[in-house]
């Protein structure tokens, strides 16, 4: 069953707001399609978009495959109208909410159950959590959080009237970042996150650290969907991309063909973390990785024809490698997907993201 919402705001400058939150969809590569003049529908992941104006009022009409899709769509709207009118965004409301909420729909508490180590500078949490199946569907990466400072107990998000997360700030800030989970068992109520390993980063260091029971918040899942077509793929990432890719060729059928490039211990079988795939894996020496990983994508590009292509990983590299995606192999938004998890240099934050 779709979830909907919608709300109806009144601009001084109707037209051009539509066509500002029009660009800033189809700046996500989501392309319009033209239903009557001052009416558009965009289709992204199994959701509609709707955008409509009159002379004095534009109306965003939402309807998601779940709940959870339907808070990230409807808190992405928000944000962009207060681009462009920051009151009007403030007094939004949409129909299926009209106050604030104690917890934004996608969010769980997740305790700490035991940690493994599945390669050298990989820390495997084992987290139980309440409803696990709800964290299945919608995407790869979920927000993982946690207090920024440790000696305090978790203040977690609330929701805004006019559905924006609300995050806590000053002694009660919470330190968010972007992981994929590597496993859900909804059987058991059980996730499985794998986190690498660098000293002095709040979330490394709370893997290593934190006792069975300690707790973790969580939003989504949202965003980087595994490729919808199997054959003629090129898989490349990290470190920090390998519970994606590992749980992308868990959705391979028989039928997938391709190649994936990964950063991986030299003397270490891929298969050791991997699932079995008809796909062939070129590891590179994580040291190397990012100074070589363009230029053995071109090379495969040159020598195989590639259908679709996903990245995970350091910022430069997710920008050079989405320029060979669309440039040197010619491929449509839809084909295609690089994700940056972390840039070089720069302590990134996920609270005001859009997934």
């Amino acid at each position: 069953m779709s979830a909907l919402s919608s709300t109806t705001i009144e601009l001084p400058d109707v037209a051009e707001a539509f066509t500002q939150v029009s660009a800033h969809i189809a700046e996500h590569g989501i392309d319009p399609e033209p239903v009557s003049p001052g009416h558009l529908r965009f289709w992204h992941e199994g959701a509609v978009i709707q955008l409509q104006h009159d002379e004095a009022s534009l109306t965003i009409a939402l309807e998601a495959p779940s709940a959870n899709m339907l808070y990230f769509l409807k808190e992405a709207a928000t944000l962009h109208v207060a681009e462009i009118d920051p009151l009007a965004a403030e007094t939004l409301r949409w129909s299926d909410q009209k106050t604030a909420a104690p917890r934004p729909v996608n969010f769980s508490e997740l305790r700490l159950l035991e940690r493994s180590f599945p390669l050298p500078g990989l820390t495997r949490l084992t987290l139980t959590v309440d409803e696990a199946s709800e964290l299945i569907n919608d995407g790869l990466h979920v927000k993982l959080m946690l207090p920024s400072d440790r000696t305090r107990d978790p203040v977690w998000p609330s929701v805004g009237a006019n559905g924006v997360t609300r995050w806590p700030d000053g002694r009660d800030s919470l330190h968010v970042r972007y992981f994929t989970f590597r496993a859900v068992r909804p059987e058991s109520g059980e996730v499985d996150i794998d986190v690498v390993q660098h000293s002095g980063g709040v979330i490394s260091d709370w893997a290593l650290n934190a006792a069975p029971g300690e707790r973790i918040g969580v939003m989504g899942p949202g965003g980087g969907q595994p490729p919808a077509e199997q054959q003629g793929l090129l898989i490349a990432g990290d470190e920090t991309a390998l519970p994606a890719i590992a749980r992308i060729l868990e959705t391979c059928g028989q039928e997938a063909s391709g190649t994936i490039v990964i950063a991986f211990p030299d003397d270490i079988e891929p298969s050791r973390y991997l699932p079995p795939s008809c796909l062939k894996v070129v590891p590179l020496a994580p040291h190397l990785f990012r100074q070589d990983v363009a230029s053995v994508v071109q090379e495969i590009g040159a020598e195989h024809r590639v259908e679709n292509a996903w990245f995970g990983g350091e910022y430069t590299n997710a920008q050079a490698l989405r320029k060979i995606f669309k440039q040197e192999l010619g491929l449509s938004q839809g084909k295609q997907l690089s994700v940056a998890y972390w840039r070089e240099g720069l302590r990134g934050d996920a609270k005001r993201e859009s997934d």
